[in-house]
């Protein structure tokens, strides 16, 4: 799941090198406004979707195989399905580090994960979605996040700490996808 921080033009790096993907995770930083970034995220993984989907909906356990993250939890289960999450995560650049807190609003539909912050206390914007797709040999996971830091740092550290931590997250999520699929794999096995 997501992580503050770091914590999603892919139709571009999907036209022009799909293949590339199956090695690992691409990641593309938007400048939308000189506040705002756009950040889309990308992997395959050797995995069924029920796999993917038992990572990405563990919400409570996050911090788990997210370094970040140091808080995640489920705090309201509203009667259509709506989850209400408090998160807490460290996000770090170069020396810097900055802990952000965020309520999501999480909502899961025909189209994936939707979430956005309801509070507003460390982002102005924080929304975006997790959805899949099956791929040769497995499920594609597609990460997008708009967000609008209410903090004060210079650009360039607001860039680089977004990307990194998307890269990051997306890394840790992928991995702990792969590390369910071969535990299940293995117990399936004769």
């Amino acid at each position: 799941m997501l992580s503050p921080g770091r914590g999603a033009a892919l139709l571009a790096l999907a036209c022009a090198a799909p293949r590339a993907w199956a090695d690992g995770v691409q990641v593309r930083l938007t400048e939308l406004t000189r506040k705002t970034y756009s950040i889309e995220g990308v992997f395959q993984v050797k995995a069924s979707s029920t796999a993917v989907w038992d990572v990405l909906t563990d919400y409570d356990r996050i911090g788990r195989f997210v370094s970040s993250m140091r808080h995640s939890r489920v705090v309201e289960t509203r009667p259509d399905g709506t989850l209400i999450m408090e998160q807490e995560a460290v996000g770090r650049v170069l020396f810097f580090s900055r802990t952000v807190r965020l309520r999501l609003e999480v909502r899961r539909d025909a189209e994936g994960l939707r979430f956005e912050d309801l509070d507003h206390k460390d982002f102005r914007r924080y929304a975006g979605s997790w959805t899949t797709r099956a791929a040769a040999g497995g499920t594609e996971v597609t990460y997008r996040l708009e967000a609008e830091p209410d903090f004060m740092a210079p650009s360039l550290l607001k860039r680089r700490g977004l990307r990194r931590g998307a890269k990051d997250l997306l890394e840790q999520v992928r991995a702990e996808i792969l590390r369910r699929e071969a535990r299940e794999t293995t117990t399936r096995a004769p």
